[in-house]
């Protein structure tokens, strides 16, 4: 079972962000070619981002491969969550006057990190807390494996400016974002094996749940009880 669902977690993981990070590095290719203005640029890369976060959050639930999550539930949650961290990730270069070199940006660029990181995974446990208990670990796992998979996006920065042709410009963020597609698929892999084989508990949950209240009815009937019966379905 765990080979079998790795390799379809990270196949189908990797096409849906493969396939979603190229409609925000197409539209943020297209804007910055036409020299787009901030107020143009700031929305339109949020709903890009959104629909990657679509294309991921589809990726992901056919990696689940079974009713763990609810579909629309989970694709949902993580084009919310992708569209909160493209709004996060654009505001450094959106505020007038927002220096990183400044100290005192720091702060605000720390706080902003977290919060963008956090924001795909913290509403996906929102969905997933309602199958699972202790689900707040998604968060932090993903988490990290998002702060290791998007230093893939700076890649290719020390080969492209402004004159580099648009085919170009598309294709070096393309290959940075299946590098990150797959880091991230590889990173979360057994943690999204453990949600299915915890939901997979969730029968003999049920069963002892069950016999629970059956041994709890013929105690107060005063029925004689045996230990080597069972309760009938």
């Amino acid at each position: 079972m765990r080979g079998s669902f790795m390799c379809r977690w990270v196949l189908a993981v990797t096409a849906g962000e493969t396939i979603g990070f190229m409609i925000p590095a197409a539209v943020g290719g297209v804007l910055a070619l036409s020299a787009a203005p901030g107020s143009v640029v700031y929305p339109m890369m949020i709903a890009a981002g959104a629909c990657e976060g679509i294309l991921l959050g589809v990726g992901q639930s056919i990696g689940f491969g079974s009713s763990a999550v609810r579909r629309s539930w989970w694709v949902t949650a993580t084009a919310a969550g992708a569209a909160a961290a493209w709004s996060i990730g654009m505001l450094p270069s959106t505020v007038v006057g927002f220096d990183f070199g400044s100290p005192s940006a720091l702060p605000w660029i720390l706080i902003g990190g977290v919060l963008l990181l956090a924001s795909i995974p913290t509403l996906q446990w929102l969905v997933l807390r309602r199958v699972i208990r202790r689900a707040f670990w998604w968060i932090p796992i993903n988490a990290c494996a998002w702060a290791v998979a998007i230093l893939w996006t700076l890649a290719p920065s020390p080969f492209i400016d402004e004159k580099t042709v648009f085919p170009v410009l598309l294709g070096s963020y393309v290959v940075a974002g299946m590098l990150m597609a797959v880091t991230v698929a590889l990173l979360t892999g057994f943690a999204a094996q453990h949600i299915v084989l915890a939901t997979g508990e969730a029968p003999a949950g049920a069963i002892a749940a069950n016999w629970s209240g059956w041994w709890s009815r013929t105690r107060k009937a005063g029925l004689p009880v045996s230990t080597r019966s069972s309760p009938k379905e």
